[in-house]
């Protein structure tokens, strides 16, 4: 029993209800700014990883301008006399190397076949920088390892004689590794986990890594990494995606205009938002006492506020019981104010078969239970206004009992009131629920069918004939079968009309049905 009503209590309800409501909040704002902080902190690291994408992508395409540039101002004071004398040439080369730091690995020069004019030797035609310079272009080859194990990148020049023609390739080698190109990467990631990728989309290599084991091997397939793919072809900008060893990252790329690479700077998606994480373990650890403290406080509250209506609900039952005078109380729940609800309720419910008593007698003929007048024009405006809406018809059958009048003076009114209490089963019993059977005088009934469809006016006239056929059958009054009948006139309404003029004009439609002999059914200006 002490169980029960400590469950339904109101003051352990509320506290039950704080504690829900302090559970969901924490949850709400767990969730929001877990979303909120994820949101913001990707954008500020996307930003922020474009930025140094942008810086290390301006910086390479400096180092590969700069010794590009060196390469074309050499081919431009290179004496020509000098590529029929391979001794001098090649003398010039050394010095020239030694006056620039810029090409460690040497400077080369051969003619368009590939022959070297510095020295002997023979030059692979088919490399890249080797043919776009004999096309007359400075271009740049495909990063390699050298064997001393640096990475070194060889770019070449075309060399042109008097008339602008190309006449042999300039041909130098940079040193990536010599040159801290690498080193340079190395300072520039982000984070412990962070990284730098120089890609060359031409020769589907990693230039350069962060990760000196990616540096000098092949990109992934297509497919592994969805913004890898789009940058290969040819997109800039960033975006979160799953690199191919499995890892969430927050990556930006950046074009290096001299050589068509780009740059990739990326960071572990765990490593950038973990603020997110320690945001979380905070709100968890700093919730939960304070939640505690609160429900406590409510409590307290709540037991020093609640202390009156628990009398309250005392003093209810022992007015249920007879141990104190009825006093109306207000109505609230199961709980400790459910006990004044019960209480009121049951006072309440007394009034109501009261009312409910009074409402009867105002809406229903008292000697056959069937809806009266007043009862029967609010039924039929409801259905005047449903035909209205919906396109239906509305039917309203007028019957005036045929000798009646003789049976009551024969017989009695106590006949007569068995009669009309029989005759309103039998007419109940031929509509539907939704129809309504009313008495309105002595012996006149109305009959309204709501919501007709199909041919109204057949559908009215069967029901018609079924009323008079109904109220013909013999009745047992006074130990002897009796016989009267009834005449019936028929209105049809659209829901354009009052429930005034229907009655009028079945009532005009009965008399008319009167006139033409006992049975009959009339319908609104037309014999039936």
């Amino acid at each position: 029993m002490n169980l029960r009503k400590s469950a339904n209590s109101l003051v352990v309800r509320l506290l039950v209800m704080g504690l829900l409501m302090a559970m969901l909040g924490t949850a709400a704002s767990y969730t929001q700014l877990t979303r909120f902080l994820r949101e913001d902190l990707t954008r500020s690291v996307a930003v922020q990883q474009t930025a140094l994408a942008d810086y290390v992508a301006r910086d390479v395409d400096n180092y590969l301008g700069e010794r590009l540039s060196f390469l074309e101002r050499l081919a431009a004071t290179l004496p020509p006399e000098l590529l029929a004398r391979p001794e001098r040439l090649r003398a010039w080369l050394e010095e020239r190397s030694t006056l620039s730091a810029l090409f460690p690995v040497g400077l080369k020069v051969a003619d368009a076949t590939g022959r070297r004019l510095d020295g002997a030797g023979q030059l692979t035609t088919d490399d890249p920088e080797f043919e776009a310079a004999r096309q007359g272009q400075p271009a740049l080859g495909r990063a390699r390892a050298a064997a001393s194990g640096h990475s070194v990148l060889p770019m070449a020049v075309p060399l042109r004689d008097a008339a602008g023609r190309v006449s042999a390739v300039l041909l130098g080698t940079a040193d990536l590794s010599a040159d801290g190109l690498l080193d340079h990467l190395q300072r520039g990631r982000v984070g412990q986990d962070g990284g730098i990728l120089v890609v060359s989309p031409r020769d589907r290599i990693f230039v350069a890594s962060t990760d000196v084991g990616m540096s000098l091997t092949p990109t992934p397939p297509e497919g592994v990494n969805p913004l890898h793919d789009r940058a290969m072809a040819g997109y800039r900008g960033s975006g979160t995606t799953r690199n191919a060893r499995g890892i969430e990252e927050i990556s930006a790329i950046a074009s290096v205009p001299t050589s068509g690479w780009f740059v990739v700077a990326r960071l572990p998606v765990a490593q950038a938002l973990a603020p997110v994480g320690r945001m979380q373990t905070f709100i968890l650890q700093q919730r939960a006492p304070a939640v505690a403290a609160v429900l406590v406080v409510i409590g307290l509250i709540m037991a020093w506020l609640l202390r009156p209506l628990l009398r309250a609900a005392d003093q209810a039952d022992r007015m249920t019981r007879g141990e104190l005078a009825l006093a109306p109380l207000r109505v609230v729940r199961n709980d400790e104010i459910g006990h004044l609800t019960q209480a009121f309720n049951r006072l309440l419910a007394k009034l109501q078969d009261n009312q409910e008593a009074l409402a009867r007698l105002a809406h229903h003929d008292t000697l056959t239970g069937l809806p009266n007048r007043k009862l029967l024009d609010d039924r039929l405006l409801q259905a005047l206004a449903r035909a209205r809406r919906h396109s239906h018809r509305v039917a309203v059958l007028y019957l005036d009992l045929d000798g009646f009048k003789m049976l009551n003076d024969t017989l009695g009114h106590e006949a007569g009131d068995q009669a009309l209490r029989e005759i309103a089963r039998r007419l109940q019993a031929l509509v539907r629920q939704t129809d309504t059977v009313a008495r309105i005088g002595g012996d006149e009934f109305v009959l309204l069918a709501a919501d007709i469809e199909g041919p109204a006016d057949q559908n009215a006239l069967a029901l018609a004939r079924r009323c008079v056929e109904a109220i013909a059958r013999p009745l047992q009054l006074a130990r002897s079968p009796i016989v009267i009948g009834a005449s019936v006139g028929i209105a049809l309404g659209s829901g354009g009309e009052t429930p005034q003029d229907l009655l009028s004009t079945a009532d005009k439609a009965m008399y008319r049905a009167k006139q033409n002999g006992r049975g009959h059914c009339v319908a609104a200006a037309q014999n039936v």
